[in-house]
């Protein structure tokens, strides 16, 4: 009871809904990460960890968000300008993992009470564009090249929260990610090498 109070006074402080789901704010991930602040700073956050504990899962849960909107945003992209059949098919298929997943880490963050961002930060916005304004020749190559860049940062990140991440769910959520990024990345390697044979 005292928990939801303090959650309640937070949210009529900050503006916002304490029954949001996954508390996502319609802001990027800086703001994400300033909400997030504040909230762990107020111990609205599982005051049971240390600030610096909750930074890094905050940390971890803004980035990993960044991570599967651009893979989702990427694919649909993809879906709309690639040549080969079996690039379309993977975009699909990763378009819908991300999607999945995205879903998943907002069902844990929801009952954190950390915040999520619902766009993706502005640097992978600035990928997403980079890919966007290339011409139909030569997408498929760049959307593969981009999405392999992607899943071997967030490999990386997952790797580490997996070990880091003071949030149980949290720590399940990055280890239980890891076996369908390296799937993917896989994949991106045999479809860039049947890609570059093409050409």
């Amino acid at each position: 009871m005292h928990h939801r109070l303090q959650l309640l006074a937070l949210a009529a402080l900050l503006g916002t809904s304490a029954g949001a789901p996954a508390l996502a704010q319609n802001k990027p991930v800086k703001e994400a990460n300033k909400l997030n602040k504040k909230r762990i700073k107020a111990g609205i956050v599982n005051p049971s960890f240390t600030k610096a504990q909750l930074k890094y899962d905050s940390d971890f849960a803004t980035a990993a968000t960044s991570d599967n909107l651009l893979a989702s945003a990427l694919s649909a992209l993809a879906v709309q300008k690639v040549t080969a059949l079996e690039i379309k098919d993977f975009a699909k298929q990763t378009d819908a993992d991300h999607t999945q997943l995205q879903s998943q880490l907002q069902a844990v963050v929801g009952r954190s009470g950390l915040a999520l961002p619902k766009m993706m930060s502005h640097d992978d916005r600035k990928i997403y564009d980079d890919v966007d304004d290339r011409k139909y020749l030569g997408f498929d190559k760049k959307y593969l090249r981009e999405m392999g860049e992607l899943h071997e940062r967030a490999i990386k990140r997952c790797a580490e929260a997996a070990e880091k991440a003071s949030t149980p769910e949290l720590r399940t959520y990055a280890a239980e990610t890891l076996p369908k990024l390296r799937a993917h990345s896989t994949h991106i390697a045999e479809l860039y090498k049947r890609a570059n044979e093409r050409k």
